[in-house]
């Protein structure tokens, strides 16, 4: 069985594509430069957290809902181990919060 394709108007082919865009490593060097390479700069500098800076940015991303850099921090097991530790916070504190 033959399936009929309608062309387009403008004669181009039809093209298809589902989920979520493939991301190159250059996209992440780039998310690394722009991420992590400051964090570990500013953990440099006397009484600046790097843990507190990264859940600064984590809280922002999440509410922003930036896939890409969340695609980075759940690859690398560092920035990951911050983020289920500032959601755990969270949670604790939500639920001493409501008790």
């Amino acid at each position: 069985m033959k399936i009929l394709e309608k062309p387009r108007s403008d004669g181009r082919e039809w093209s298809f594509s589902g989920g979520r865009p493939k991301r190159t490593i250059f996209h992440y060097a780039q998310i690394a430069l722009l991420l992590k390479l400051p964090l570990d700069i500013v953990a440099l500098v006397p009484g600046v957290s790097k843990k507190s800076l990264f859940f600064a940015i984590d809280s922002l991303q999440s509410q922003l809902g930036l896939e890409a850099i969340n695609d980075f921090i759940i690859r690398d097991k560092e920035l990951l181990n911050y983020r289920i530790e500032r959601v755990i916070t969270e949670a604790v504190k939500h639920h001493e919060a409501s008790s």
